[in-house]
């Protein structure tokens, strides 16, 4: 036989081979993202705790007016027939200092690697729990330095050693979080052997989203981080509704807090939050928003309020000048304060700050 018709009987079998190679490589295709987040300003606040630990007033930078400041990596790899392995690392970062937050963590906002389909995602490490995830979107001041994530610090909760799954369904998203140990920097507190209880999670939430309404349900169960404890439950309920019309977007929400946990000064035993408030774009760049956030703090009698307002102007895509009023009238001793509970300000005493500053996104 000719080398000329080895050749043609060939040809067949190399283009083949060819194209299985190429498609393989496209299947393989993947790309990692460098972003994040810069965002600092200046607060002035009343009521915080001189060195007496009297109420007095305090001027200082913040960072992360608008958005907490954070770099991250995610990746994505395209198995094939829709099947993707993804990956995200992401350090939160106090802009003023350099310093990492997240008790100290590298990648303390989030830390995991999984997989996703058309089915969903199921993802594995360090993550935000449902009622993080969830929640932002229904607070009216989308999760500014003052707001919603400041009157219950679950609303930003994150955690470790977790899996999680999420996914959608037409108009209906869903998510569930399972966590063998919430929190690792507790000594014993977590994955103790033979003690499956200790600093477990639970979370799961459902959304509707479609046109210009929607609403969510999620729960929240933690149990205790030690081996005495473990028995204990702190569990939260909220439920929320946005709607929007034209310009404007209204928001009502509701939050259940129930612990048998021992407390501390900054944790509560039962508990009923309600909050509404009202988001408009007055022009394509400037937006206005405004909330009410009440708490009925059952199992202490107290009952703060807290009032906050933003404007936000986008000088371009990425960069935006801001600027935050907030109020806290605390009553019978709550310590709420502009940036939490237990936090710069003196129990019993109200509180009133400002902010003002810029953040770039990148």
């Amino acid at each position: 036989m000719s080398h000329k018709g080895i050749f043609t009987r060939m040809k067949p079998l190399f283009l083949g081979a060819l194209l299985v190679s190429l498609s393989a490589g496209a299947h393989a295709q993947s790309s990692v993202t460098l972003y994040g987040i810069a965002d600092a300003g200046l607060e002035f606040l009343t009521g915080a705790p001189n060195s007496s630990g009297k109420a007095s007033n305090l001027l200082r930078m913040e960072s992360g007016g608008v958005k907490s400041t954070r770099i991250g990596l995610k990746g994505v790899e395209d198995l094939g027939s829709g099947l993707k392995a993804i990956f995200t690392l992401e350090g939160g970062i106090d802009i003023t200092r350099g310093k990492s937050q997240q008790g100290g963590r590298m990648f303390g906002r989030q830390a995991f690697v999984g997989l996703s389909s058309r089915y969903g995602a199921l993802t594995f490490g360090r993550q935000k729990v449902p009622m993080y995830d969830f929640s932002v979107r229904y607070d009216p001041l989308n999760y500014t330095v003052y707001g919603l994530k400041q009157t219950d610090a679950q609303f930003t909760g994150r955690a470790d050693n977790s899996v999680k799954y999420q996914g959608s369904f037409g108009s209906i998203h869903y998510e569930a979080l399972y966590s063998t140990g919430y929190d690792s920097t507790i000594a014993n507190g977590s994955q103790v052997p033979g003690e499956f209880k200790v600093g477990r999670e639970i979370g799961a939430a459902v959304e509707y989203a479609a046109g210009p309404f929607a609403a969510m349900v999620v729960y929240d169960l933690r149990n205790g981080t030690s081996i005495a404890t473990q028995s204990g439950k702190e569990q939260h309920l909220a439920a929320a509704a946005t709607y929007r019309i034209g310009k404007a977007k209204g928001f009502v929400g509701y939050r259940w807090l129930s612990s048998t946990l021992p407390l501390d000064t900054s944790t509560q035993g039962h508990a009923n939050e309600f909050w509404t408030g009202l988001e408009y774009r007055v022009s394509g760049p400037l937006t206005l928003a405004g909330a009410v956030f009440w708490t009925d703090i059952t199992s202490g009698g107290q009952r703060p309020l807290y009032l906050a307002a933003t404007a936000k102007y986008q000088l371009s895509k990425r960069t935006a000048l801001y600027s935050e009023l907030g109020y806290v009238k605390n009553s019978h001793g709550s310590n709420l304060g502009l940036n939490g509970y237990d936090t710069d300000v003196v129990a019993g005493h109200n509180q009133t700050g400002v902010m003002m500053g810029v953040v770039h996104y990148f």
